[in-house]
């Protein structure tokens, strides 16, 4: 059941987003009307949110609830559903997962946003900051692996309640 075809092809409610990522459906209105998420899946009527909209929303949930600026956090759960737009059951046969890794120990306004498959690669790239930063490193690591398994399996609990 976990990363059927469907699960990628559908759409979603936002009632169905909200129990999926598990967060109130107040604060996804908000974050919609605000503009801090922008769907793929946007049109006239009732907001459908597809698969990549479902994995920026939790994204994005997940950076502030780790206390993460909304600013950053936009951009993060932007790049992370860019990079990973229609990707996302290709990162269930990999052996590595897959890290968004935000540098902002340059500067405020120069954030830097990469994408890195396995530890050792991510390590290397946090060795660089640590190494080249003027400022104490200041970074964020987002585990898409991780988060894409939450949800696969918060979708499934939704799914089975719902029968």
């Amino acid at each position: 059941m976990i990363g059927n075809s469907d699960t990628y092809s559908r759409t979603y409610t936002a009632s169905e987003v909200a129990k999926i990522v598990g967060m109130n459906i107040e604060t996804l209105r908000v974050w919609r009307r605000r503009k801090q998420l922008v769907l793929e899946g946007e049109r006239q009527g009732w907001t459908r949110y597809t698969f990549n909209d479902l994995m920026a929303v939790a994204t994005y949930h997940n950076m502030v609830r780790s206390h993460c600026t909304n600013t950053i956090a936009e951009l993060i759960a932007g790049t992370v559903s860019q990079q990973l737009a229609n990707k996302w059951s290709g990162i269930l046969g990999t052996e590595s997962s897959v890290f968004c890794l935000c540098n902002n120990a340059m500067d405020e306004e120069n954030i830097q946003l990469q994408m890195h498959v396995g530890l050792e690669e991510l390590l290397e790239a946090i060795t660089q900051i640590m190494r080249s930063s003027k400022r104490q490193p200041a970074y964020h690591i987002v585990d898409c692996g991780a988060l894409f398994l939450k949800v696969l399996v918060s979708y499934t609990k939704v799914c089975e309640e719902s029968e």
